[in-house]
């Protein structure tokens, strides 16, 4: 269905890098490196002491930024998209440098005869099995003998460029057996008892039934608990580990973002009216239409009334054709002038099946061409269209229905595929080529026809002037020079100028972009390479926004301070102090007691199991369920010190569930489980013993 879907849709693909020797290989192209503009000399970072070279890793970006352009026939990249690239091939490049120290030090290898083995033996690895070059075109299996004349052809290009895909694919192969041999060797070290798993099955299927007062937090001020800085400082010093940090930083920032001025508008208005009259005159409104307008994605398609998107075409839809009307206020600062540029009855939908032939390096277009021409001639001649279509055609999803596309109605299909389809009889074969490659299209069944229109626009975005923008700029120069050079501070000026102040909190090195402020990696970068905490910046353009900013906060890798993390921490020891008091008030073990005494009530026909910590009505309160199961059944609790409350339970029954004759699934479920925990675990200890250093902010 995939070739189909893009025809339907024409979407885009997903992102992916990773993987890059692989997929180089399948698009039979090696990846070139391009310009970055990023300096030749100096490090991107650290790894188990080993500098990893800008140019190193630059190659490596390049390569997936190519990949990521190829896949999602995309020629531009927004900074999201390549600071996104970027972290995983960092990731990726970390990942490599780790492991394959693990592997030398453990001796992790994979031999000549295992590598053969997994190429072309028995035990092919499924990366090999799926690469379309090496499967049987008719059955679309695997075959061993396309991988042995592949490799005794590799030698004969003289670019060199086969080796070099192969030596890179063989690389990213490797990588994977070892990684897979080496996470086998972890996960076997995990074990799961059958002990284990009955007990995992009771605890998701044990049912306690309790009733419960709680009291909440909120019932005491925090001013009657305040913390003193001895019980903070205590708190602190057990508690600290537990808010280990990256290195990050504060910004607080104002945006001047350009808007049109009212004279603007009405320059944009007047101009879109000079092209009312040469509209109307037009024969090729499409032409004109693609000249003058500023929606680039325009697409003029037959629509019946009640299909028209924009409502100012549903009288334009009865008017006599070349009708212009307009200029309107299409969406917020968008001025369009609207064509009754075609009329005609076509169908309301049709039925039509094709075949798909793509254009490759091996066969140009006019070979396809000619090739589609003998196809053509052959049905005409009588041959099997269905029976055709499934031999040859590249569109599988329709190929296995002998080309059958179902009914679609107008502007469903690209253009050229859409017009053939709505303008052919019944039984009459068109060749047309589209973006996908040449189609064999045969309309089988219509519909009813009804009266449609095409209407053509153009469209103009009221944009800002150069004085409007200049003004702007202005204002945010004049914001930075009183701070600068007059020595007023950031947080009075913007009281005193009437402005919103942003900010951005724990901003790390490698963040994208400051929050709220599209492509604004730059900010980042100058908060990282230049600034000191009470720093003011230049003025930063992104996009249609000026941007100073103040850096305000530094955070260092690590434990941070007490005053750092003070909020937080006062906020945990007033609950506490909270459950402390709370816990002592109450002098009773009956809950109806405790409920009056506390001008509450008691919440009774609760249902649980151990293994789920969000209650109903309740909330996320592990230490309640555990409370619950500790009791004996008919026993009032102690007061248990919840994350909202303290409470008392007091359980009334437990259902336990028939236990399995065979846990053997729920044990394989776990181990499995156990085992892809540990990996993950190892990797990570793995990568934090490596000390990686990562200096990419010096360069991107």
């Amino acid at each position: 269905m995939a070739t189909l879907e893009k025809i339907r849709s024409k979407s885009g693909l997903l992102l992916a890098v990773i993987g890059i020797a692989m997929l180089a290989f399948i698009l039979g192209d090696l990846l070139k490196s391009t310009n970055s503009g990023v300096a030749n000399d100096g490090n991107v970072g650290q790894v188990l002491g080993e500098d990893v070279s800008i140019q190193s890793f630059q190659q490596k970006v390049d390569e997936g930024i190519e990949n990521w352009k190829s896949q999602n026939q995309q020629a531009v990249l927004d900074q999201t998209t390549l600071a996104q690239i970027r972290d995983q091939i960092w990731e990726q490049y970390v990942r490599e440098l780790v492991m394959k120290n693990q592997f030398e030090e453990l001796g992790v290898a994979v031999s000549d005869d295992e590598w053969m083995e997994r190429i072309s033996g028995i035990n092919v690895h499924p990366e090999i099995s799926k690469i379309p070059t090496f499967q049987d075109p008719a059955t679309g299996q695997f075959d061993r003998t396309k991988v042995l004349g592949y490799l005794k052809q590799i030698d004969q290009d003289e670019t060199g460029d086969a080796r070099k895909r192969w030596v890179g694919f063989q690389k990213y192969l490797i990588d994977l057996i070892k990684t897979s041999k080496y996470n086998s060797l972890v996960g076997k070290a995990m074990f799961t008892t059958i002990e284990e798993a009955k007990m995992e099955f009771h605890s998701n299927t044990d049912t306690a039934t309790f009733s419960y007062v709680v009291i909440p937090f909120r019932s005491i001020n925090d001013a009657d608990v305040k913390p003193t800085d001895d019980e903070l400082e205590s708190y602190y010093s057990i508690h600290k580990a537990e808010y280990e940090q990256e290195a990050s930083k504060d910004v607080d920032f104002v945006v001047y973002t350009v808007v049109p001025s009212v004279e603007d508008d009405a320059i944009t208005k007047e101009d879109i009216t000079k092209l009312v009259v040469d509209f109307e005159a037009s024969d090729d409104y499409e032409l004109m239409a693609r000249r003058n307008s500023d929606n680039t994605n325009s697409r003029f398609t037959y629509n019946t009334q009640d299909e028209l998107q924009d409502p100012n075409w549903k009288d334009l839809f009865n008017t006599t054709k070349g009708t212009v009307i307009g200029p309107y206020l299409t969406n917020p600062g968008v001025y369009r002038i609207a064509k009754l540029a075609e009329v005609a009855f076509r169908s309301d939908s049709v039925q039509a099946r094709h075949i798909l032939i793509k254009p490759i390096q091996t066969m140009s277009l006019d070979s396809v061409n000619t090739k589609m021409t003998a196809l053509k001639l052959a049905i005409e001649s009588g041959a099997d269209f269905g029976m055709l279509a499934q031999q040859n055609s590249e569109d599988q999803g329709s190929a296995i229905k002998g080309g059958d596309l179902g009914w679609f109605q107008e502007g469903v299909m690209v253009d050229e595929f859409n017009e053939v389809c709505f303008t052919s009889k019944i039984g009459d074969l068109s060749l047309v080529t589209t973006q996908f490659g040449v189609h064999l299209i045969q309309v089988t069944k219509t519909s009813k026809s009804v009266k449609k229109a095409k209407i053509a626009y153009i469209d103009r975005t009221v944009e800002p002037s150069t004085e409007t923008v200049n003004a702007y700029y202005s204002q945010a120069a004049q914001f930075a020079a009183k701070i600068l050079n007059d020595g007023v501070s950031f947080d009075t000026l913007i009281v005193t100028d009437n402005l919103a102040k942003r900010s951005d909190k724990k901003v790390t090195a490698n963040k994208p972009t400051i929050s709220g402020i599209p492509n604004s990696r730059e900010l980042v970068r100058w908060m990282y390479t230049t600034a000191k905490v009470g720093s003011i910046s230049e003025v930063f353009q992104f996009d249609n926004s000026y941007v100073v900013a103040s850096l305000t906060k530094e955070y260092v890798k690590g434990v941070p301070e007490l005053e750092d993390i003070k909020e937080q921490i006062t906020a945990l020891v007033i609950k506490e102090k909270k459950a402390s008091k709370i816990s002592k008030s109450i002098k009773t073990s009956d809950l109806a007691s405790i409920a009056s005494a506390n001008d509450t009530s008691v919440v009774s026909g609760q249902k649980t199991t151990f293994a789920n910590l969000n209650l109903e009505g309740i909330g996320y309160e592990p230490e309640l369920v555990g409370g619950i199961f500790a009791n004996k059944v008919g026993a009032v609790s102690s007061p248990i010190r919840g994350r909202n409350g303290v409470y008392v339970v007091q359980v009334t029954a437990i259902d336990k569930a028939t236990s399995q004759a065979d846990f053997g699934v729920q044990k394989l479920n776990m181990q499995t489980q156990a085992s892809s925990y540990a990996n993950n675990a190892s990797y990570n200890a793995l990568k934090k013993a490596a000390d990686v250093q990562d200096n990419r902010v010096d360069f991107y």
